[in-house]
C-alpha cells in the first residue's frame, strides 16, 4: 500500500489581475482579451487598462478604444475579445464601434438576472450603440431607445468602409417606455445579421400611429439586407414591429421564425411584419405567432415582387383562404 502523499496547494494567478501570468488579461481565444466596465466601482477609471475586474473602466467607449489601442500595440488582431459590463451598471453614453476596432468581439451584460445593465445612451439624436465593424455580438442589456435615433444601429453601405455585417444581437430588452424611434436600425444593407430572442416593448407613442419601429431598415440608397435571421423575438406595444421606412428597401432571402407579433392594447400596432420593399424577396416566414388579423389590413405584407415566398406554418386567427380552421397559415396575407 502506497503512503499518502500530501502536495502543496497550487493557486494559479488570477488571469486579468496584476501579477497574472498573462499580462493582457483573461484569454478568451488565442489572440483576444477581456475588458471590464463598471462605472459604480470605487476603483473605476478610464486611465486603467481594463483587464482587472477590481480596477475596471468607467465607460464602454473607453473599452472599445482600448481594444483598438491594444491591437495596434500588439501588432496582431484581437478578434474574439469581450467587454463585460457589470450587472448593476447604468450606461449613460453613446458608443461607436468603428471599422478600426477588431472584428468578432462581444459586449455583454454580466449577472444572472434578466437584462441586468441598463443602457440609456446620452444624446436623443444619436444611437446608443453604433456598430460599423463586422461580427460583433451584443447580449444581456436593457436598452432604452433614444427619441430620435436607435438603440443599436448596424451600418453597411456600398462604397464605404462600413462593415456592420454578421453581427448578433441576442437576449436583450428594448424598452421604449412610450418613447424611442428604433430598437434596432439596419442602415444600408447589413447581411447575415442575427437578431435572436430579444424583447421589444413600448417603442413609440402611447396610442399608436407613429413612425417608431422595433426593427427597421432606414437607408434608401443601398441593396436590401440579405440572409438575416430574425428568430425568437417578442414584439408588443410598439408603433410598428418589423419593416422599413423606405418603400424600396426591406429583406431578401431572410428568415423570420418563432417570433411573437402582438396586436397591442394601449398602443395598437400599425405594421407588424412589412416586407413589401424587398426587391427580390424569397424570404421564409414560418412558425411565428401573428397577433390580430392575418391580412394586409392587419399589418402583414409579403414582398411585392415575389409574393409566392414562403409564409406558411404560422399561427393566426382563422381566416378563409389564408388561415385554416386550426389557426395555421396556408398562404401569404
Amino acid at each position: 500500500m502506497l503512503p499518502q502523499v500530501r502536495l502543496q496547494p497550487w493557486y494559479p494567478g488570477q488571469l486579468g489581475v496584476p501579477g497574472s501570468d498573462v499580462q493582457r488579461g483573461l484569454r478568451w481565444s488565442p489572440t483576444s482579451i477581456v475588458l471590464y466596465v463598471d462605472p459604480d466601482n470605487n476603483n473605476a477609471s478610464d486611465d486603467a487598462d481594463g483587464t482587472d475586474p477590481e480596477n475596471p473602466l468607467i465607460t464602454v467607449q473607453q473599452a472599445v478604444d482600448q481594444l483598438i489601442a491594444f491591437q495596434a500595440a500588439f501588432a496582431e488582431s484581437l478578434e474574439g475579445s469581450v467587454i463585460v459590463v457589470a450587472a448593476q451598471a447604468t450606461i449613460n453614453e453613446d458608443v461607436l464601434v468603428p471599422v478600426t476596432a477588431p472584428a468578432w468581439c462581444t459586449i455583454m451584460g454580466a449577472g444572472n438576472g434578466t437584462y441586468n445593465p441598463i443602457w440609456n445612451g446620452d444624446d436623443a439624436a444619436t444611437p446608443n450603440l453604433h456598430i460599423r465593424q463586422q461580427g460583433w455580438r451584443v447580449t444581456g442589456f436593457r436598452f432604452r431607445p433614444p427619441a430620435n435615433s436607435s438603440a443599436i444601429r448596424l451600418d453597411w453601405r456600398l462604397g464605404t468602409t462600413d462593415n456592420g455585417n454578421l453581427c448578433m444581437i441576442d437576449h436583450n430588452k428594448f424598452f421604449g417606455e412610450w418613447r424611442g424611434l428604433y430598437g434596432i436600425e439596419l442602415y444600408g444593407a447589413p447581411f447575415n445579421t442575427q437578431i435572436l430572442h430579444n424583447y421589444f416593448e413600448e417603442i413609440g407613442s402611447i396610442g399608436g400611429g407613429g413612425g417608431a419601429w422595433a426593427i427597421c431598415v432606414t437607408d434608401t440608397g443601398q441593396a436590401n439586407p440579405y440572409e438575416d435571421k430574425i428568430i425568437g423575438n417578442i414584439f408588443t406595444e410598439n408603433d410598428n414591429h418589423v419593416g422599413s421606412v423606405a418603400s424600396d428597401r426591406a429583406w431578401n432571402a431572410s428568415f423570420f421564425q418563432a417570433n411573437v407579433f402582438h396586436e397591442g392594447v394601449l398602443n395598437p400596432t400599425t405594421l407588424k411584419l412589412d416586407l413589401r420593399g424587398g426587391t427580390r424577396g424569397y424570404n421564409i416566414v414560418t412558425g411565428n405567432y401573428m397577433g390580430g388579423v392575418y391580412s394586409n389590413a392587419g399589418g402583414y405584407w409579403a414582398n411585392a415582387a415575389t409574393p409566392n415566398q414562403c409564409w406558411v406554418g404560422n399561427f393566426a386567427e382563422p381566416t378563409p383562404g389564408t388561415v385554416a380552421d386550426n389557426g395555421i397559415t396556408v398562404q401569404v396575407p
